[in-house]
């Protein structure tokens, strides 16, 4: 079975009105996961940055409610904690090139891993040459 990271963007997309194509590409992936085709995993830190993005644009009790469930199974979506290592990766990550912290961890988690990254954001093209980038909107 395939398995990718997801980034916050790539997450993002599902409640941003203007990335109407994005959002139906997140969608048919969710289904694809939900069915068992593939496995989908997002950093906690990652998690944490979609939330204070929904806290300050949606509100609270909507930021509140996706972290409910995403905790109760109804996105099939693997949470992975941070560790020490991953952590450490991360910052050597963020020193090194232009990308965002969260993003860094993401990176961290997908090479630890060794699966592939969903994502448009254009921080991710300057790591593709360590870590695999599927854009997602071809």
């Amino acid at each position: 079975m395939k398995a990718y990271i997801l980034d916050s963007y790539t997450v993002l997309c599902l409640f941003d009105k203007k990335r109407k194509g994005e959002k139906e590409a997140v969608v048919k992936l969710l289904d694809q996961a939900e069915k068992g085709k593939v496995s989908l995993f997002l950093g906690k830190i990652n998690e944490g940055e979609i939330f204070y993005r929904l806290y300050k644009h949606l509100g609270p009790q909507f930021a509140l409610g996706f972290r409910e469930d995403l905790k109760a199974g109804l996105f099939p979506v693997r949470v992975v904690s941070v560790n020490d290592k991953r952590a450490e990766e991360a910052s050597i990550i963020k020193a090194k090139y232009p990308v965002s912290y969260a993003d860094a961890f993401c990176i961290a988690l997908a090479r630890e891993t060794n699966h592939p990254v969903i994502t448009s954001d254009p921080e991710f093209d300057s790591v593709k040459d360590f870590v695999t980038v599927v854009p997602l909107v071809e």
